[in-house]
């Protein structure tokens, strides 16, 4: 019966995981920017697209971010330079949150029995 069970929650599983991939393929934009925007294009043509109308954040982000950051790509720059000490924070919290569980439950251990026969 387990192993039943377990087929068919890996089956369910499974046919979730298909659905959503077609949901993403049909319905969903391509890109953020809502103009279907060619990434694989963008990424090794980028001087192809026009940025003059991005505003706020978004002008800062693709107008000056490559030159103040040197980095490889915009979405490095963010990560690595302008939140590199909030991903080191949210890292050690993970690794504080996973050792904490490991010793929670690896901490429970039942107690031996003590076997008749003792010493001669």
């Amino acid at each position: 019966m387990r192993k039943a069970l377990t087929i068919l929650s890996l089956f369910i599983i499974l046919v979730c995981g298909i659905f959503s991939v077609d949901y993403a393929y049909r319905d969903l934009a391509l890109t953020y920017d809502g103009r279907q925007t060619d990434v694989v294009d963008l990424y090794y043509h980028p001087d192809d697209y026009s940025v003059n109308n991005a505003s706020g954040v978004a002008e800062i982000i693709v107008k000056e971010n490559l030159e103040k950051t040197k980095a490889a790509n915009n979405v490095a720059a963010v990560v690595f330079d302008f939140r590199g000490f909030d991903t080191i924070g949210e890292s050690f919290i993970l690794l504080t949150a996973i050792a904490g569980a490991y010793v929670i439950l690896n901490g429970y251990k039942k107690p031996k029995k003590e076997e008749d026969g003792g010493e001669a």
